[in-house]
């Protein structure tokens, strides 16, 4: 199954502040970091919108946020990761490995990187740069590509 990705960060290549993980039939996972943007631009454009979404954010310490990455896909044996940035596969696969050469439970993961611009979008609700809403605006534009505007 296609998983759609999408990451918020604390300017470029900049700590991680959210993530986003949304599945082809739409269920999705939001999680959250504890790091308070320094970046102003980050501050104004992203800081509001944060909690700017239907899916409820799961929010812990970076073990914890790995596993519920694993549990989300558990079952899935062949899941594909697709972003359409490169930095957001970077940060998905920061969040799975733990200190001390640990993973989280994933026997599998392929990668997909496609350029595009999920915005703008006919999905309604979308906010810009909330994880969440950018991940289900790529799923949009790649599963319905004649209505993503």
């Amino acid at each position: 199954m296609r998983y759609f990705l999408d990451c918020e960060f604390d300017g470029f290549h900049g700590p991680l502040m959210s993530l986003a993980l949304v599945r082809e039939d739409g269920e999705g996972v939001y999680l959250l970091t504890d790091h308070e943007a320094a970046e102003p631009w980050v501050r104004e454009n992203v800081v509001p919108f944060l909690l700017d979404c239907p899916q409820k954010p799961f929010r812990g310490d970076a073990r914890e946020l790995g596993d519920e990455i694993a549990d989300f896909m558990e079952g899935d044996v062949q899941p594909l990761i697709v972003s359409d940035w490169p930095a957001d596969i970077r940060y998905l696969c920061e969040m799975i490995e733990f200190e001390g050469g640990q993973m989280a439970d994933i026997r599998t993961l392929a990668f997909q990187m496609v350029r595009c611009n999920a915005y703008p979008t006919t999905l309604p609700g979308a906010v810009q740069h909330n994880a969440w809403w950018d991940a289900m605006a790529l799923r949009h534009k790649l599963m319905h590509p004649n209505t993503a505007a």
